[in-house]
């Protein structure tokens, strides 16, 4: 999925846009696996799971892009 990150952008779509829509696909796939993430827990686990994914899928992206773009300056 991040390999997509650097390559060309589709038609009218900005490269921030396409690297910023990588980051955010990867954050959700990683949010996915969390809250999918079997436990002894109820349903209110999953509840407070999709809450605190609400919450957080912005920084998550913007981790993901800061390291991706940390390593494409080595």
């Amino acid at each position: 999925m991040v390999n997509d990150y650097f390559a060309l952008p589709p038609a009218g779509i900005t490269p921030e846009q396409h690297k910023r829509s990588v980051a955010v696909a990867a954050a959700l796939a990683v949010a996915k696996e969390s809250v999918s993430a079997s436990t002894g827990a109820t349903g209110s686990k999953a509840a407070w799971d999709l809450q605190a994914v609400a919450n957080e899928i912005a920084n998550l992206a913007d981790a993901i892009q800061d390291a991706l773009e940390s390593d494409s300056e080595v």
